[in-house]
C-alpha cells in the first residue's frame, strides 16, 4: 500500500512539474517588434523577453524573406538597433548591454559572417565607415 501512495505522491510531482513547464514556457514566448520590410522582399525585426525586472529587451535578430527566416541574430546581449545594407545583401545592427558599452556589427545575410565589427559606445570617429554611419542615424 505504501508504494502506490508513494508512486502517486510521484506522479501528482511530475504532473506538477509538467504543468509549471507548460506555463513557463507560455511566458516566455517572443514578443516580436514591428515587422520592418527591406529590398529584395527582405523582412526584419527583433524578439524581445520579458525580464524579471518587468521590462523587455530585444534579444534577437530575426531577418526573413518571403515569410521564411533565413537569418536569426543573437545580439550581446541585447540588439538595440538594426538596418539592411547593401541592397539587402548585408545587415548591419548594434548590441551592447543595458550600459556602457555597444558594438557595431556588420554581417552577410546569407553566410552569416560576420564582416566588421567596430566599438560605437563612444561618438564615431570621422572615417567611420559610411553603414556604421547610417546605422547611428537610424531610427
Amino acid at each position: 500500500m505504501q508504494s502506490t501512495g508513494r508512486k502517486l505522491a510521484i506522479i501528482g510531482m511530475l504532473l506538477l512539474t509538467v504543468a509549471a513547464l507548460a506555463q513557463s514556457s507560455r511566458a516566455n514566448k517572443p514578443i516580436e517588434s514591428a515587422h520592418r520590410a527591406g529590398p529584395h522582399d527582405l523582412e526584419g525585426w527583433t524578439e524581445s523577453y520579458p525580464f524579471a525586472d518587468g521590462q523587455s529587451y530585444p534579444t534577437t535578430l530575426v531577418i526573413a524573406q518571403r515569410r521564411h527566416v533565413i537569418r536569426r541574430i543573437e545580439g550581446d546581449p541585447f540588439v538595440w538597433r538594426w538596418i539592411f545594407w547593401e541592397s539587402g545583401k548585408q545587415v548591419a545592427y548594434q548590441a551592447g548591454s543595458l550600459h556602457f558599452n555597444m558594438w557595431c556589427t556588420l554581417v552577410d545575410i546569407t553566410s552569416g559572417q560576420q564582416l566588421a565589427n567596430h566599438d560605437c559606445y563612444r561618438e564615431l570617429p570621422e572615417e567611420a565607415p559610411a553603414w556604421e554611419k547610417a546605422l547611428r542615424d537610424a531610427q
